[in-house]
């Protein structure tokens, strides 16, 4: 596995960080755990810990779970929150995202809210006619944009949903969406996205969704995709098997961050640490690479 190479003056936060590439570190392999067909990983800044979500068995049934794991590896909770179990509805759980005291996750019915720190759920609002909801991001005034990654005879579509719970098409099913998978809102307040069938990330206004600008990868088949602080992307390539660091300045070529991954999905950043988290449906495990240090 490859890691840690060309990540200058990254912004970690607000205040962004001085920090230096690392050119060699063990990633942390988080495997046999417990973790079934873990899709997503997230980091919950305000705890200081990572949330995973794991499919549970593919199909319809409830059994999808989201685990606590601390940042030594350490799995605190496997079955945090837990579909089947005490009236949690959990139908393979892909992507999710935390906003405030919230975290908000996107199964294949609904996108369902939690207590960050509880795990308590907190309502959930159903996407009627969506074929496979995946990915999703939180802007400050509270609206959902997720993807929605169709099938083999469905187009894919964009959705927004509105803080009251509103759910409109952002952008209507099309061929062109190329199945979206993952999606996130850069810090000017752009909408970023891209897609399984294609290498090519969409820049869109927020609140008309037009398309301001693209950008090609040197790999395809796009998952998730991690909005920075300095406005540069951590972005999933599946038929690379890589992450790459995708500068804001267009001019300036992607860097791989973490290769050698077999099927990388909808991938997080702990921003203390400067560590990609990298989950695998395939192997039910997460890969945790550091890729940044501070100064």
């Amino acid at each position: 596995m490859k890691f840690g190479i060309g990540l200058l003056a990254l912004c970690l936060s607000a205040s962004c960080a001085t920090i230096t590439p690392l050119e060699s570190m063990a990633p942390l392999e988080l495997s046999d755990v417990g973790f079934h067909h873990s899709e997503a990983a997230r980091y919950d800044p305000v705890s200081d810990r990572y949330f995973v979500s794991n499919l549970g068995a593919r199909g319809t049934e409830n059994d999808g779970f989201i685990s606590i794991v601390d940042p030594t590896g350490t799995v605190n909770d496997l079955r945090w929150i837990a579909g089947g179990v005490d009236g949690v509805e959990l139908y393979e759980p892909l992507g999710m995202y935390v906003k405030g005291d919230v975290l908000y996750v996107a199964d294949i019915t609904a996108v369902r809210m939690f207590d960050r720190v509880s795990g308590t759920s907190i309502g959930a609002i159903q996407i009627e006619g969506a074929t496979r909801p995946n990915d999703l991001a939180v802007d400050n005034e509270g609206t959902i944009f997720l993807t929605d990654s169709g099938g083999d005879e469905t187009p894919g579509a964009l959705y927004r949903i509105s803080p009251s719970g509103e759910v409109t098409y952002f952008v209507q099913r099309s061929d062109d969406l190329v199945r979206p998978n993952g999606v996130a809102i850069t810090t000017d307040g752009q909408v970023v996205h891209g897609g399984l069938l294609g290498d090519e990330l969409i820049y869109r206004d927020r609140a008309t969704a037009s398309i301001i600008s693209k950008r090609r990868l040197p790999t395809g088949r796009i998952d998730g995709i991690v909005a920075l602080a300095d406005g540069s992307l951590l972005v999933a390539s599946q038929n690379g098997h890589n992450v790459y660091h995708v500068p804001s300045n267009s001019e300036k070529t992607p860097v791989i961050v973490a290769d050698g991954i077999d099927v990388p999905a909808a991938i997080g950043f702990d921003t203390k640490r400067g560590r990609v988290l990298i989950p695998q449906i395939r192997k039910s495990s997460v890969t945790v690479v550091e890729v940044v240090k501070n100064e």
